[in-house]
């Protein structure tokens, strides 16, 4: 009966520590908190209407969605971090064609 108790803890205490160890992506994050502040300086100068913004954060919402998906497991593969590398550059492209395309807040 101790051993399946020592089990049933183990297991337990692996389940809520496993988070702890994934991989971290400091370029991804870096990056995307390099593109949040690209929008918020297009807001703020009036580049970005509030609807192109809101686009655009949902945007973000989905790279941060397949970066903590990559996550899960705890191991972020080459081949996870150059698809998050092209998600990426894809909403980099939506951040500048949307904060020069001539649109205005105003």
């Amino acid at each position: 009966m101790n051993l399946k108790r020592a089990l049933v803890a183990t297991a337990l205490a692996l389940a809520v520590t496993a988070p702890a160890f994934a991989q971290e992506t400091p370029v991804v994050d870096k990056r995307e908190q390099r593109q949040e502040k690209r929008i918020e300086e297009g807001k703020a100068s009036g580049e970005l209407t509030n609807r192109e913004a809101a686009r655009l954060e949902a945007g973000q919402d989905r790279v941060e969605a397949k970066e903590a998906a990559a996550k899960s497991d705890g191991v972020v593969t080459k081949k996870e971090r150059a698809s998050l590398q092209r998600t990426q550059n894809r909403q980099s492209r939506r951040v500048a064609k949307q904060k020069h395309d001539g649109q205005s807040k105003n």
